[in-house]
């Protein structure tokens, strides 16, 4: 049971959360509202995703978090661009307490862009099962003023405490506490690179997804039929996998529904194009820049 507090009421910031959320849930175009459920594949809830031996049926391909890794998109709306994401992998740490991976996102609108001011960074970690145990998000409010967000998770796991601070004062923190319900957990950052360390294998997922201290879920076909993709950063059609799925919550800007993305067809499944349906209509996200050694997109 979610503890009844007092939060801060969601303003022009909490957007950019969904927006960024659309884009790693599911690198996404969503197909048409109400369109119908993806096409029907065996049914495995992430929570249930073990064998009696405890072994885990889908195993994440953790060779996606290359330690140094930096990928740039360009967003754009009617081809006129309006900003730019960035994903990082800051660190790959394994001790005998087990791993920790720590990642880090960021938006930020070109200048010039009318209505729209968005500089935000989010940090994440993730277990061997490619699961949340910490997050931050920063997050411009209005002017020169910071919403910062704290997810605080228990040592066995089971309860999160949410810390929110607007500027340097500290709006909440308390001890009310979300219950986890014995499930593994994904934040907006963590969920990008939990797609990704799956997107080769073959199955339906339901995955538990906290937005603030609201619990949702985002339901994903991974597929591993080939596809190609063209994008201007390469002259020749890149070997990839697609996935589809449906996002089972809405955004302020009606982030929500069907969405499929495109992933490079090799042991990194980089995120390569994407489009998503905001409130003005489709935005499209492209791989733009990458540094990651020795790798550039997979020839058709």
């Amino acid at each position: 049971m979610i503890a009844q507090s007092q939060v801060l009421q969601r303003g022009p910031a909490t957007g950019r959360v969904f927006f960024f959320l659309a884009f790693v849930a599911a690198l996404a175009v969503p197909l048409h509202a109400q369109s119908g459920k993806p096409k029907s594949k065996p049914y495995i809830p992430m929570q249930h995703r073990l064998h009696s031996s405890g072994a885990e049926v889908h195993k994440p391909n953790m060779k996606v978090f290359q330690k140094g890794e930096a990928l740039t998109y360009e967003v754009s709306y009617m081809g006129i661009a309006l900003g730019a994401i960035t994903t990082k992998v800051v660190s790959v740490d394994s001790s005998a307490s087990g791993t920790r991976i720590r990642t880090e996102g960021y938006i930020r609108s070109y200048k010039g862009v009318p209505f729209v001011d968005l500089k935000t960074t989010y940090k994440s970690a993730v277990d061997r099962h490619c699961s949340s145990i910490a997050f931050h998000s920063k997050e411009l409010f209005e002017d020169t003023t910071y919403k910062y967000i704290d997810y605080n998770y228990s040592k066995d796991r089971d309860t999160l405490i949410v810390i929110e601070r607007l500027g340097k004062d500290t709006l909440k923190y308390k001890t009310d506490t979300l219950s986890l319900d014995g499930k593994r957990w994904q934040d907006g950052l963590s969920l990008l690179f939990y797609a990704r360390a799956h997107a080769h294998q073959q199955y339906r997922d339901t995955v538990p997804v906290l937005m603030y201290k609201t619990k949702a879920e985002a339901i994903i076909e991974f597929g591993s039929d080939k596809e190609e993709v063209d994008i201007d950063a390469v002259d020749y059609d890149i070997d990839a996998v697609k996935l589809e799925g449906v996002s089972k919550f809405t955004g302020i800007f009606g982030l929500t529904g069907d969405f499929e993305g495109w992933f490079s067809r090799d042991k990194y499944a980089v995120p390569l194009t994407a489009k998503m349906h905001v409130i003005i209509g489709s935005v499209r996200l492209e791989l733009v820049a990458w540094k990651k050694p020795g790798w550039n997109p997979p020839k058709q």
